[in-house]
């Protein structure tokens, strides 16, 4: 097997200016000067390390191919290619790919390839990287994911954890042949989740998503039971506090009250018994309506829970279509 060589070229930065400065700043553009020339040597040495790595996986993979093993090489290719990004590497990596039956991979990186060397002229290389791709792709299958009734505000749908548009809705997409996991999720609504096993060979499968299920621990689920069972607590719990806070206002003003009694005989008070005893007045009657406020926001509260609509619990089970059978999926 040969491989085209790696390499990097790096052109230098230069930049020229007339500074007129004294000493002092001359010592600074020095400084700054040496710790740049130090960071792009250490990022120097860092990518030369990287580069060494992706050669040394390079090869380790073409050894396994030669073994017959490309479903161990394909991971060091992988490797190889995150480490130095290499035409080179990612041509090999998509013939990996296609020994494996990745079929929708290596289509799309034989058209990467084929891609970057146009660019850099060679087209030998494109010519050959597009006749690979266009051999593979009848082998490629695709999966059409449709949201019809399961449209909603927000809705997100997810193939094997990555954004599936809604551009792509009801468009067969490739994919590689096996199992995918399709998700779909909407504020206020329970995930759906299904299964769906695509055939190799350029068959195309289709997952229709279902309807989403409110989700009754969402303040979002459909209906007003969630939010007014909020604003309840909400409201019951301002209550209490204003109850709280009327009780001690109460004991409060009795005790001002019980003061006035060095300055009063009974009911004859001289001046200072009058303003401690005008001042309990008060602070009663404070406490009085805090109290009583306190206590219709509790009944609010209250009334607010009884009224709230209770969210529908129990059993349910789901019919996914897809071709060549259907997906079941159950809640509780």
């Amino acid at each position: 097997m040969s491989s085209d060589t790696l390499a990097e070229t790096m052109t230098p930065l230069h930049e020229r200016s007339r500074v007129r400065r004294g000493r002092g700043g001359m010592a600074r553009l020095c400084a700054i000067g040496a710790g740049l020339t130090a960071a792009i040597a250490g990022g120097s040495a860092a990518r030369a390390e990287d580069k060494a790595g992706a050669v040394a996986l390079f090869r380790e993979a073409g050894a396994l191919i030669d073994a017959g093993q490309p479903a161990r090489a394909c991971p060091r290719y992988e490797e190889s290619l995150r480490l130095y990004d290499s035409s080179n590497t990612r041509y090999f990596l998509a013939d990996c790919y296609e020994r494996i039956g990745k079929m929708a991979s290596a289509w799309a990186h034989f058209l990467e390839v084929a891609a970057r060397v146009r660019a850099s002229g060679d087209r030998a290389k494109e010519a050959k990287a597009r006749e690979r791709a266009a051999a593979v792709l009848p082998k490629v299958s695709r999966l059409t994911v449709v949201v019809g009734a399961a449209s909603a505000p927000g809705l997100e749908v997810k193939r094997d954890g990555t954004p599936v548009g809604a551009g792509q809705w009801g468009v067969p997409m490739p994919v590689d042949a096996g199992i995918h996991v399709v998700e779909a999720s909407a504020p206020g609504k329970r995930t759906w989740t299904a299964r769906v096993e695509v055939a190799p060979g350029g068959a195309t499968s289709t997952l229709v998503v279902g309807p989403l299920e409110d989700d009754p621990a969402s303040g979002d689920a459909g209906g007003a039971g969630a939010p007014r069972r909020t604003l309840a607590l909400v409201t019951g719990g301002a209550g209490v506090v204003a109850v709280g806070v009327g009780t001690a206002l109460a004991f409060a003003a009795r005790s001002t009250f019980d003061e006035s009694s060095a300055f009063c005989n009974g009911d004859r008070c001289d001046r200072r018994g009058m303003d401690i005893r005008d001042s309990a007045v008060a602070r009663a009657n404070v406490a009085t309506v805090v109290f009583g406020v306190g206590l219709a926001a509790i009944a609010g509260g209250g009334v607010l829970w009884l009224t709230a609509k209770s969210p529908a619990k129990g059993a349910s089970i789901g019919l996914a279509p897809a071709v060549g059978g259907a997906l079941v999926r159950g809640s509780f």
